[in-house]
């Protein structure tokens, strides 16, 4: 018993190693930062093309632009780097008093529907580990 305690003393009072076990506490997180940093650094620019993508189809319709395949490909032009399941769909909508109208004619009351343009976009972002899929709608009313 008083050789334990005798070894239990020298090794309380003893540093040696200690980096070593901090380091190998440590190395398991460092190593799951490197491996997954470059794949959340991808989807986080992904979003971000992905935004300006439906930015670009948004501006053309607020511009004055009702072509919806134009729009859809003014969005997958600007959508740069894109994935390999990238879509993108681009709609036109009236309305008039809340209800559904049609769009080129006068609403019942005989005034002008109010018309929104809607983008869609979608597809697959990440990289090797850390992928997940994202869709993006953006919605604006452009008269």
């Amino acid at each position: 018993m008083r050789q334990i305690r005798t070894l239990l003393s020298r090794l309380k009072s003893s540093n040696a190693g200690v980096a070593a076990v901090e380091f190998a506490m440590i190395l398991p997180v460092l190593a799951i930062i490197v491996v997954c940093l470059p794949d959340v650094s991808q989807a986080v620019t992904g979003v971000i093309q992905m935004e300006n993508a439906t930015r670009a189809s948004v501006q053309y319709a607020m511009g004055g632009g009702n072509d919806m395949s134009v729009a859809r490909t003014v969005g997958l032009q600007a959508w740069s780097f894109k994935p390999s399941d990238a879509q993108m769909t681009a709609s036109q909508s009236c309305q008039c008093g809340g209800g559904a109208g049609t769009c080129g004619q006068l609403c019942v009351d005989g005034t002008t529907p109010q018309t929104y343009f809607q983008v869609v976009a979608s597809g697959t972002l990440g990289g090797s580990t850390i992928n997940f899929s994202k869709t993006i709608t953006r919605t604006v009313r452009v008269q």
